[in-house]
Formats: C-alpha cells, sequence, structure tokens
C-alpha cells in the first residue's frame, strides 16, 4: 500500500501559504490597533509604523467625546439578550425537529433555514412597520427582539445539524428512567450540545455587535444606540478625529476577540463535531 504521507517540502510551502494568508488577515486590524496610539498627523501622513510619538488622546477623545461607554453598554445589552433569545429559540425549534418525524416537519426546516437567503435591504420596510405597530420603534427592548429573530435562522441551522449528528442513546436511556421530555431536553441534550451553542452563541453576538444597518433604520434616540452608530457618528459631530475613531474601533473589536479567545475550545469543537464518524 502507497504511503499518503506528504514530503516535508509541500508541508513546508502549506504552512508557510496558510501563514502568509493569516498574516495578511491581520494586517488591518494590527494596523488599526497601533494607529490607536498615534497623533493624526502621523496617521494622515502615512510616517511610520510605530506610534511617534506614543499618546492615549484617542481614547481620551471617545470617552470625553462621545462617551463611548454609553454606547458600548447599550450594544453590549442588544448583543448579549439578542444572542440570548436567538440560542433559545433556535435550541428549543433545533431539537423537536431534528428528533422527531411528523407532518409538515421538512416544511418547516426548508423555511427556518431559507430565512438565511433573505437579504437584509428587502426586510427593511416590513420589518419597519412591523416594529412601529408593536410599539417598539426606538426602544431597546424592540432591538433585542429583532436581533434574536435576525440570528434565529443561523442558530437554528448550527443546531438542528449538529443535533442530527449526536447520538439518541442517552437521551432514551434517560427516558427509560423516567426522565421526562423537558428533563431530557435540558439535562441530557443541553449539555451535549455546548460546542454547538457556543459556535452559534459567538456568531450570532458578532453579527449583532457589528450592527449598523437596523440600528440606523430604527433608533432615534442617542440614549438607545450602538457603538456602530456613535463611531459613525464621530465625523460629523467633531469634524474627523481621526485618533478618535481609531481608538474607538480598537475598543469596539477587543470584545468580539476577548469573546471568542474565551470561547475558542468550545467553538472549535462545535465546527468539528460530526467531522469523523
Amino acid at each position: 500500500m502507497a504511503s499518503t504521507k506528504r514530503p516535508a517540502w509541500a508541508n513546508a510551502l502549506i504552512h508557510t501559504f496558510l501563514g502568509a494568508a493569516a498574516l495578511l488577515s491581520l494586517a488591518p486590524t494590527v494596523w488599526v490597533m497601533v494607529s490607536s496610539f498615534k497623533t493624526g498627523n502621523q496617521i494622515f501622513t502615512g510616517d511610520g509604523f510605530w506610534p511617534a510619538p506614543f499618546t492615549l488622546q484617542g481614547f481620551v477623545d471617545v470617552f470625553t467625546q462621545i462617551r463611548l461607554h454609553d454606547y458600548l453598554l447599550n450594544t453590549l445589552l442588544y448583543a448579549g439578550l439578542g444572542t440570548l433569545g436567538a440560542l433559545s429559540a433556535g435550541f428549543l425549534a433545533a431539537y423537536p425537529l431534528a428528533r422527531f418525524a411528523f407532518l409538515g416537519r421538512n416544511a418547516l426546516v426548508a423555511l427556518f433555514s431559507l430565512a438565511l437567503a433573505l437579504p437584509l435591504v428587502g426586510m427593511a420596510t416590513p420589518v419597519f412597520f412591523v416594529v412601529r405597530e408593536l410599539g417598539m420603534f426606538d426602544s431597546r427592548a424592540g432591538m433585542v427582539v429583532l436581533y434574536a429573530a435576525l440570528q434565529f435562522p443561523f442558530t437554528f441551522v448550527v443546531l438542528r445539524s449538529f443535533l442530527i449528528s449526536t447520538p439518541r442513546e442517552l437521551e432514551e436511556a434517560a427516558m427509560i428512567d423516567g426522565a421526562g421530555y423537558f428533563t431530557t431536553l435540558f439535562r441530557v441534550v443541553l449539555p451535549l450540545a455546548r460546542p454547538a451553542l457556543a459556535t452559534a452563541g459567538v456568531v450570532a453576538f458578532v453579527n449583532i455587535w457589528n450592527e449598523f444597518f437596523f440600528a440606523n433604520l430604527l433608533l432615534m434616540s442617542r440614549e438607545n444606540q450602538n457603538v456602530q452608530l456613535a463611531l459613525a457618528g464621530f465625523k460629523s459631530q467633531f469634524g474627523f478625529n481621526v485618533t478618535g475613531a481609531v481608538a474607538g474601533a480598537t475598543l469596539v473589536m477587543l470584545v468580539p476577540i476577548a469573546i471568542f479567545l474565551i470561547l475558542q475550545r468550545q467553538v472549535i469543537s462545535g465546527l468539528t463535531a460530526g467531522a469523523v464518524k
């Protein structure tokens, strides 16, 4: 039987290519973070990569001029509760559609899955009128419900795919021991689904954290706006403080990066679950 092991030069070439691709993808993020410690003149002139002189004025500006911490709290509220809502609805919908056969199951799966293909711009008008009629226009509660609904199709698809690949023996054993439907669901299935929940949760959180379109459409009051709207308004309010803008962007990027680093093991487990049978 012929050996399938790659030669050393091939491995070196692959690792070199992957390393270069990783560096290129990280370059814009690193540039923004480093530039947040530069002066405006150095950023505009492009004079050197490292800050000279080193300054924290950009971070001072984002907290004193636009009170970025207020918008960060709003965004954390939207992303945290919206993700929790999407995961809860997605999990409760994914389990019966993955485990039980009933009339209309395939139609529901197709309906929930096809929602991923809907363009956000195409939903702007109906979403605007529905939110307004429900009395949730320009409200934190309205944005949480909307974000949970927008992220539901993705969480449903991820969780259902994971549950289909997991064995049923533990659930059957729990039911034989007298566990009811919800006991089995929350004490057996939920712990098993933690990798998939982490994967779907991180993606949903980042999507909501970076969302601008619906926030710009539905939020009018400054006290309800998210951090993306705050950074977009930085230019119109104070000319263009480029140092403050990149400092704010750095702070905004740090939160999803930290979330991923904390949950990276669970995320990787969720992404690779079912790859090897």
